[in-house]
């Protein structure tokens, strides 16, 4: 089931693609399939998070800077642009972004 806005849209996914979950209870590594999803989501947003944090490190270590400050920098500049600053914003506030995201899932 997918929410969107009010509207409820559900979504057919084959059986097949829960088989590897499945295997995985049976084995006993997971109490159930649930566990097994949960756990598998959360050691996903672990490993995104590690790299976009990575990321984050080398624009920190590039710019002498944490993002706040930088995107203070890049917002109060007036006159010409520097678009290697501009390109490195946009790349730096996507890690930051998706970071963020991921931390819902811990």
């Amino acid at each position: 089931m997918v929410l969107l806005g009010d509207a409820i849209e559900y979504v057919k996914v084959p059986r097949k693609v829960f088989e590897p979950i499945s295997d995985m209870v049976k084995a006993g590594l997971y109490k159930d399939e649930q566990e097994a999803l949960k756990r598998l989501v959360h050691d996903q947003a672990e490993q995104k998070i590690d790299y976009y944090g990575k990321k984050i490190a080398e624009m920190e270590q590039k710019y002498g800077m944490d993002f706040s400050a930088f995107e203070k920098r890049i917002h109060s500049r007036e006159g010409e642009e520097d678009f290697e600053e501009w390109d490195d914003f946009i790349l730096w506030e996507s890690y930051v972004t998706a970071s963020r995201y991921w931390e819902q899932f811990l």
